[in-house]
């Protein structure tokens, strides 16, 4: 490795030192003063002079080779020089070139800032688009919000509804089944209606006959009554007569009983109009009178009109041959009221009272066409219950 110029020069410089150390050294030893002691130090001398030749050999051999060096260090400078020139002259192309392409980057640069400014002003132009869309964007996150919650409660309310429209389809099932269930009801009575209205029209006419027929036989007993009632008058007077007879016989008695209390020999005689005999003889006429009595018709002859006038006549006691019989009831035909002549004053009274509530033709009506009428009544109420109560199980399930 050859040594650098700085170092070439640096022991240059150091030998230059040495040598003009050593060359004052040798004037001061000719000096006077080295003289006066020349005669003391002469040996000394020439050995020092023995040693500045050695140093001069020295020296002249150390020049030597600095020269060789310097030389050796002035070829490499100089190669060195000529590669620094080379290297100078590649910068300075390279310089040129640098400087072509800075003018390139210049002009490039002025572009790229006419580009930026330009860009600048579009990024301006996007910041206030940007700015803008942001806004707008605000405006749209805003009624997106509104949106939401306008959804929110639409969602909420469609949830209400649909609630709502469940319970309305419950209620229109439900309601749907009700009217499946009347429907069904309103069949079942209009059928039993029908069968009711028909019934009622037999009924009706069946009625109509029956009213027809208690009419014809009211009217039977309404003639026998007035037959009755002609009998019962006539029996009145044959009464009233045997009851003139009977309290003179009662009288009679009386007196028979005081005179066989006061003697037993004699009869007391009345003092009367009448004489003994004519008591004999009224006495034989009442023995020997007979009184007309009604013969009880038979049962199937009350439905022939017009038969016998005093078919239906009731029978009277005998009070005259019969006097228990007094006591006896008095009974009609079987086809007449038992509301007529009852035997028994409370029982008489109380019908009385019941016959003054109902009418006319409910007190002459046969008490089979009521209960008849009272069972038909029942059966429809029975008829008519047993449907509502299984179709109103039949909802409820």
């Amino acid at each position: 490795m050859t040594p650098s110029s700085n170092q070439l020069t640096r022991h240059s410089n150091d030998f230059d030192s040495q040598f003009s150390a050593k060359a004052n050294e040798a004037l001061a030893c000719t000096s006077p003063e080295f003289e006066d002691s020349s005669n003391d130090s002469d040996f000394q001398l020439a050995h020092r002079c023995s040693q500045l030749q050695k140093d001069v050999e020295v020296l002249a051999s150390h020049m030597e080779s600095q020269e060789r060096t310097r030389d050796l260090e002035r070829e490499t400078s100089e190669k060195e020089m000529c590669a620094l020139h080379q290297e100078n002259a590649a910068l300075t192309r390279e310089l040129t070139g640098l400087r072509i392409e800075g003018d390139a980057l210049r002009k490039r640069n002025m572009r790229l800032a006419t580009q930026l400014a330009e860009d600048e002003r579009q990024a301006k132009a996007a910041k206030e688009a940007h700015e803008e869309l942001m806004l707008a964007l605000t405006r749209q996150q805003q009624q997106h919000e509104t949106l939401q919650a306008v959804i929110a409660s639409g969602a909420r309310d469609c949830a209400e509804m649909r609630k709502t429209l469940d319970r309305a389809q419950m209620n229109c099932r439900r309601l749907e089944e009700e009217l499946s269930a009347a429907h069904t009801q309103i069949l079942y009575l209009q059928n039993e209606r029908n069968s009711l209205k028909s019934a009622l029209e037999a009924t009706t006419s069946g009625t109509a006959s029956y009213e027809a027929r208690q009419m014809r036989l009211q009217d039977e007993i309404i003639v026998s009554l007035r037959a009755d009632l002609v009998q019962m008058e006539f029996e009145l007077k044959t009464l009233s007569v045997d009851k003139a007879s009977l309290a003179d016989q009662v009288d009679k008695l009386h007196r028979r009983v005081a005179s066989t209390d006061r003697s037993s020999d004699y009869e007391v005689v009345p003092l009367e109009n009448n004489s003994t005999l004519d008591v004999l003889t009224t006495r034989k006429g009442q023995k020997k009178r007979t009184t007309t009595r009604p013969v009880k018709a038979a049962r199937d002859g009350s439905h022939r009109r017009g038969s016998d006038l005093f078919s239906n006549m009731m029978e009277l006691p005998n009070t005259i041959r019969e006097p228990e019989a007094a006591s006896a009831t008095i009974w009609l035909s079987p086809s007449a009221p038992s509301s007529y002549f009852a035997s028994a004053s409370t029982s008489h009274q109380n019908d009385q009272d019941s016959n003054q509530s109902r009418s006319f033709r409910e007190r002459i009506a046969p008490p089979r066409l009521a209960s008849f009428v009272a069972r038909t009544v029942q059966t429809a109420r029975k008829h008519l219950a047993t449907p509502l109560q299984t179709t109103v199980s039949s909802s409820h399930h």
